[in-house]
Order: structure tokens, then sequence, then C-alpha cells
């Protein structure tokens, strides 16, 4: 959430910076440039360090082709692994503030709640001003493309409606002068469409009520639209379109319309005495569009784009650098004292011997059944440590039904274990022949995924599919992943070209495999032993 205010406010900032000095640049220019810094608050520039553009995938899975796999990659960062029911229990009373972001989702709701209500009052006052108005066709002469009605309200004169647009003047209007420039005022905005753009100015205004910087974006895009509509009245009536505009703008009211923030939006004539000098003063210049205003344009879209991409890169490299300090993270002295125990009774993991291994297997468990649960991520980490060491022994004992076993008593229901241990589960269940809970572990972790399994998971399915005879599932698994150097999959694609009898395919893949197996009938390979990170600490 840090992410996303400070991108937004650093692309506003040099937004307003541009506006300031693109004043004497065309109206419509500015306002386009505001709508764009209005639009920067709508993306949520803090997710985009997540997507798999920025952030890679490989730590979710491993690849069994390899017999001892580096594990570093599976160990995820504390606020991964962290179990709801493990929490720690001293907890400051800081843990019971709400977060930023429940704050920024209430502000925003609440902002849309107060759309609804002025939405509700626009109909109101619609309603109003329909019982409390007449028709003038008089007045068709100067404009028949639009209804126009006469009200009492105190504005000189402003318009209404998104289908059927209605320009509404104030009765003593009719006798004035002006009438003609008030009138082509009010057309010009419906002509250009501002009536929209003014709904879409009062929505943001609504959301973002609580961003001052937001307020001030949407308040200057409301000036840029009267700007922009009194620079083509002035084309079109010259002089006398400034000279009506001082008189109507600089004489005084009886009447004083104050701005409600409450107030429905509507394309008015009246606005501060401060904005309404400066629309004055700013008809004597001629705004053209000059090749600076442009390169300016430029130069701020193009620092505003840099900005944005800093941050997330920025974030996306803290996360990384997070991931690689998080792997010897500072623990406390009760979990580097259960971690020590852990290597002593596992002492003989890493031999060949079948009777030392037995006796790790044994060591491991006796431990996990006698120590004390460790609080919050510390809790979480030694077990995922522990189950894969475990994993490993039992792997090389191939005691496949103890690795399930071992599972259930680390995981109970519930436990919300890291999902890319089914890697773990389906392995085992293909060493038993149960290739259908395999398919189906794995395909759950697909899911979880959102599709995108890694190369060494996706070579586990598909070698389960190749077990129950499904090659055409296989072959589709093996080529939704990107992996032009998995030995592997290649050897898996050999044999399911063999059992389809697709020569060809066979032959335009047999030099990406060894030649062991490039062979016909096609061979499986073996799965690997899966690793553990603590195996280099015994």
């Amino acid at each position: 959430m840090t992410d996303y205010l400070l991108t937004c406010t650093l692309i506003s900032l040099c937004i307003l910076l541009t506006v300031k000095g693109l004043k004497n640049a065309p109206a419509r220019l500015n306002f386009y440039i505001l709508i764009t810094a209005l639009a920067c608050w709508f993306v949520p520039w803090q997710y985009f360090s997540q997507l798999p553009l920025f952030e890679g995938a490989n730590r979710y899975t491993f690849n069994v082709a390899q017999l001892i796999p580096d594990v570093k990659a599976l160990i995820p960062n504390a606020e991964q692994v962290v179990i709801k029911d493990e929490l720690q229990s001293d907890m400051s009373i800081w843990d019971f503030l709400p977060s930023l972001s429940i704050v920024f989702m209430v502000l925003v709701l609440a902002g849309f709640g107060l759309f609804l209500l002025r939405m509700g009052l626009y109909v109101k006052l619609i309603k109003n001003l329909y019982i409390n108005s007449k028709p003038s066709p008089e007045l068709k002469h100067i404009n028949n493309q639009y209804s126009i009605r006469l009200t009492t309200h105190t504005e000189p004169a402003f318009a209404t409606g998104l289908i059927k647009p209605v320009i509404w003047l104030e009765s003593s209007m009719i006798n004035r002068e002006e009438l003609n420039s008030v009138i082509q005022h009010e057309v010009t905005h419906l002509q250009q469409g501002d009536i929209y753009w003014t709904w879409l100015i009062c929505f943001i205004e609504s959301v973002f009520w609580w961003n001052p910087i937001c307020l001030k974006l949407t308040g200057l895009a409301r000036e840029q639209l009267e700007l922009s509509c009194d620079e083509l009245c002035m084309e079109k009536l010259k002089d006398k379109y400034q000279l009506d505009l001082a008189s109507l703008l600089l004489k005084k009211q009886n009447v004083i319309s104050k701005n409600n923030f409450f107030t429905p939006p509507l394309l008015n004539i009246a606005h501060s005495k401060s904005f309404n000098i400066q629309r004055i003063k700013m008809l004597n210049k001629e705004k053209t569009m000059k090749s600076k205003y442009l390169v300016m344009v430029a130069a701020a879209m193009s620092f505003s784009a840099l900005a944005a991409a800093q941050i997330v890169d920025g974030n996306t490299s803290s996360k990384q650098q997070s991931s690689k300090t998080s792997q010897v993270p500072v623990k406390s002295e009760v979990y580097n004292q259960q971690l020590a125990q852990l290597l002593k009774s596992a002492a003989g993991a890493k031999s060949d011997n079948s009777e030392l291994l037995i006796q790790a297997a044994q060591g491991i468990q006796q431990w996990h059944l006698n120590r004390d649960k460790l609080a919050g991520f510390e809790e979480a980490e030694i077990k995922l440590q522990s189950f894969r060491l475990l994993n490993h022994v039992y792997s090389k004992l191939e005691q496949y039904e103890d690795i399930l076993s071992a599972y259930e008593k680390w995981y109970e229901p519930g436990s919300n274990p890291p999902y890319f241990l089914k890697n773990s589960l389906a392995t085992a269940y293909i060493q038993l022949g149960r290739y259908e809970l395999a398919v189906e572990e794995l395909e759950d972790l697909s899911k979880q995924l959102g599709g995108k399994l890694h190369v060494g998971s996706a070579d586990n399915l598909a070698l389960a599919y190749i077990y129950l005879a499904d090659y055409d599932k296989a072959l589709k698994t093996l080529e939704q992943v990107d992996a032009k150097d998995d030995v592997y999959g290649n050897i898996l694609k050999y044999y399911v070209y063999d059992k389809q009898n697709n020569r060809k395919k066979m032959n335009e893949i047999s030099s990406k495999i060894p030649e062991v197996f490039a062979v016909t009938p096609a061979l499986l390979p073996q799965t690997g032993i899966p690793g553990s990170q603590l195996l280099r600490m015994l």
C-alpha cells in the first residue's frame, strides 16, 4: 500500500508541476493531463511486483529429475508460512489497529456511498427544476440544438442531462445583453461532452474525498474545462464574448452561490471571484499548440512512468533480496537449540547405509514427538525443514508409505501446510503405484498456481499420466511449460511418442536426450531422491 500511495503521489506532483508550466498552453491539453494523473490513482501499483513478469515461480516447485536438488528456493519467506493458529501470543497494541489497506478500503467504500448520495441529490434537483421552470420557445432562434428552460435558480445558466441535455437559464437573463454568450457557453460545454467529464470528476472526487491531492487535481480539472470552453467561445464570438463574460462575472449578484461538496455536478458559469478574474485575463492571451508544450508533456509522462517503474522494480528487488536473506534469518535461541537437536538425531541421513538411514529416520520422528512447539514462522519453518529431511531419508530407504504417514503427523488436518509439498506426496504416490492420487495432488497444485506448474511439477504430473496410459494428457502437460533444456521432460516426451508410434517426433527429439534413453522401445527414467537444505549442515 505504501508503494501505491508513493507512486500516485509522485505522478500527481509531477503532473501538477507540468500543468503549472503549461499555463499558456490550450486548456484542453492541461485537462487531459490532469485526468491522466487522476486515473493513476485507480492503478494498483502495489501488486505489479507480484505479477509473473516481475517475480519468478521457481521457489514453489522442484525438478524431480535431479538426484539431490537445491531446495533453497523451497524455503519461503517468513510471511508466507505463518500459520493462523500459531501467531505469537505477546501481541502489542499496534497489532489490534487496522492495516493501511483496510483503512484505504473503508475510505474508498465511504466514497462510493458519497457518490451515490450526490447522484440522489442530482435526481432530486432535476425534478425540482422541471417543477419550477418553463420552456422558452422564444429562444430557439439562438439555439435549436438543445432544449432551453427558464428557472428561478440563482446561477445565470447551467446544463444538465446525460441522455437529454437541457440548458437551464435564470429567468432574468432573458433580458440581459450577455444572453447569446451565456447560451453559447453552455452549448459549447455540451458539444465537447463536458457533462460526461464532469460526472467522471465527480466520481473521482467522491471516491477520494479524503485525499487532498486528488481534490486539488479535480478542482484544477474543473477549471480547465471552463477555460477550454471559454477558448472555443472566444473563437466563435470574438471580443463580444470577453466583454459579456466580464460583465456577467464581475457584476455583483444579489445572491452569491457557494460551492458545496455535496452539490450535484453541474455545468455552470458561476465560479469563485478569483477564478473568474483569471478566466477574463486568460482570454487576452492567444493559446496555440506549440512543440515545446508537447515536449513538456512527453517529459512529464516519461518521468512519471520512470518513477512508477523504479518503485515497482525497487519493491521487486527488495522482495528478492528479502527472499535471499530470509534463507538465513536471525532465529531465536530456542529455534537454534531445536535445530541442533534435529541435526544430531539425523546424523546418518547422508549415509547410504540402510542401518544408519533407519536410525536417522527414527531419530527425526522421536525428535518431532518430544520437542516443544515454537511460535509463529519459526514453527512453520522447522516443521518444513525437518519433514523434507525425513522425506529424503525415507526416499533413500524406499519407504514411501512412511512418507505419507509422516506428512499426516507433521501436518494435521486444518494446519494449512505449504502447498508445494504436494510434490513430495505425488512422488510417494507414484512410487507406490497410486497414480490417480498423484494426479489429484498435482492437479490441485496446478489450480492453486493458476495452471502455471513449474517444470519439475509438470514432469511429475506427466509421469503419473504415463503410468495411467493417458498419453494425450501427459503430452499436453509437458507442452504447457517452457522448458527447452528439460532433459527429464524430453525423455518423457520421447516415451510418449514411442507409445503413440510417432517416429517422426521421436527422431526430432532423440538428439535432446541421453543416448541410453534414445532407444526403442523407450525407457522411463527413475524419479530422483528429493534433497534437503539441512543435508549441508550434517
